[in-house]
């Protein structure tokens, strides 16, 4: 029979890759070949028992294959298991432990090397290698590890088992079925709960794991600030010590404090007709300071240094130096704007009303009369403080207080002052008038209000009047009398009586 051309090519090429693929298997898989091409290198574990291990099984390292087991040789002590390793798979030998383990219940067992160094920034653990020659080529039988025989772990069972009481053991499976029985949609509930909290949390497991890479941040932040967590606990250690100490003390003051609390609690009691009218007319000096702020910042720059220069009249020599400087016509006074005002000479002393349409006309810049009215503070330049509508309502004159008719009569007493005031005070003296001004005791004097109304309400801190809820206006004095006038609220003059000034 001849063979066409087309089937012997076909034959050859057949041939050619059966060839071929036995040879890749005979040298990848079977192993023959790789000592002559250099792809492996050997190594030694001393064993006391085989375990089960078996020639061409397989060698891990890490739980990646590595190799395969070669020849298995008896010794005086135990075995010895040749390992075939592959080139290029560098396994520690400091450390590394060879363990035989079972793939399955049945066998199969297999060489796991498990290194205990932890690997480097480059993820290798370092040297020395298995296989570099002499002492590192064989790992000793202390760094072995055999898996438990099947006689051992049946015996083990037996053992179990045989130490359950089944008398016990039917109580637990009586009661087992006692606490499950008519559960089976409460048990599925569950299940059914668990496996969507378990989907839940693989959806959010791109969440959780940044979570866990953020709390590593916050961990090193803590360890790095871990000198001043301790000397924070140190401190508070100290603290609470003190306190623990100081206990009876602490003990002592808030036992105190009960008492304290109710004498304060009373005092506000027995001050309360009169707190707010003092907490109100504080008020009121309060507006007049902040009008006054300017003035005020001037009067302590000066003091100190006036208080100074005081001392220069009296040097401690026994004399008063003293000097008078005639600053006549310094600065100039005004005049412009005054031309057609008559001037009134000192021999006349009669009443004369004054003109209130006239003024110094110097611009502001002028030399002359700098403290005249025309540099008055504006309101843009000097707000004044303004008393809002019912700040001070009802302070005007106190009850049982003197009291005149709007048309300046001296009609009516003074007031029933003598209920709390002092006891040997008598009546008001009669009034006296002197340039239509009427003054009532010598103190306290009034300008009656012609008109049945007034804009004002309350004490107007520019002329130190007050204006009762009537409308009559009053001016108290300061020299003394208050109390025979404002009875209880004379403590009120302490407060007026320097602003009427």
């Amino acid at each position: 029979m001849i063979l066409k051309r087309g089937v012997k090519i076909q034959l050859l090429a057949f041939l050619l890759i059966t060839v071929v693929g036995v040879s890749v298997v005979a040298v990848r898989y079977v192993g023959l070949g790789r000592s002559a091409l250099g792809r492996e290198y050997t190594a030694y574990v001393d064993l006391t028992d085989s375990g089960g291990v078996f020639t061409n099984a397989e060698v891990t390292y890490r739980g990646v294959e590595v190799g395969r087991v070669g020849p298995i040789e008896l010794t005086d002590t135990g075995i010895r298991v040749r390992l075939k390793l592959r080139t290029g798979k560098k396994i520690p030998f400091d450390g590394t432990v060879a363990v035989v383990g079972n793939r399955s219940a049945v066998g199969e067992q297999y060489i796991d090397l498990q290194p205990t160094k932890k690997p480097d920034a480059s993820g290798d653990v370092p040297g020395p290698y298995l296989g570099d020659g002499g002492r590192y080529d064989t790992i000793a039988k202390e760094n072995t590890r055999l898996p438990v025989g099947t006689a051992e772990l049946l015996r083990n069972v037996d053992n179990l088992v045989s130490s359950v009481n089944p008398r016990h053991l039917r109580t637990i499976v009586d009661e087992l079925q006692r606490a499950f029985n008519g559960s089976a949609a409460d048990l599925q509930a569950i299940l059914d709960d668990t496996d969507r909290l378990l989907k839940t949390a693989e959806e959010a497991y791109p969440d959780t794991r940044d979570l866990l890479n953020n709390g590593r941040t916050v961990l090193d932040t803590q360890r790095s600030q871990g000198g001043h967590i301790r000397r924070f606990a140190r401190n508070l250690n100290v603290l609470t010590g003190q306190l623990r100490k100081d206990d009876p003390a602490l003990r002592k003051t808030l036992d105190a404090t009960v008492p304290f609390t109710a004498e304060t609690s009373r005092l506000i009691d027995d001050l309360s007709p009169t707190l707010p009218v003092l907490l109100a007319n504080m008020t009121t000096t309060g507006q007049i300071m902040t009008s006054r702020i300017a003035g005020l910042r001037s009067l302590f720059i000066l003091y100190p240094v006036t208080l100074a220069g005081a001392f220069t009249v009296t040097p401690d020599d026994g004399t008063q130096h003293l000097g008078l400087v005639l600053n006549l016509d310094s600065p100039e006074p005004c005049t412009r704007g005054y031309e057609h005002v008559k001037k009134r000479w000192p021999q006349r002393t009669g009443h004369e009303e004054p003109r209130l349409d006239v003024g110094c006309k110097e611009p502001k810049d002028s030399e002359k009369v700098v403290r005249g009215s025309r540099n008055i503070p504006t309101q843009d330049r000097q707000p004044f403080p303004k008393v809002p509508p019912g700040a001070t309502n009802g302070a005007g004159f106190p009850e049982g207080g003197a009291k005149r008719p709007a048309d300046g009569g001296d009609s009516g007493d003074t007031g029933d002052a003598g209920d709390s005031g002092d006891a040997g005070a008598g009546p008001a003296a009669a009034p006296t008038t002197n340039g239509g001004v009427t003054t009532v005791s010598g103190n306290s004097l009034y300008v009656p209000v012609s008109s049945g109304s007034v804009e004002l309400a309350g004490y107007d801190p520019s002329t130190g009047a007050v204006y009762g809820p009537d409308g009559t206006r009053y001016l108290l004095g300061y020299t003394g009398g208050q109390q025979r006038l404002l009875g209880d609220a004379s403590w009120k003059m302490l407060l007026l009586g320097p602003l009427a000034r």
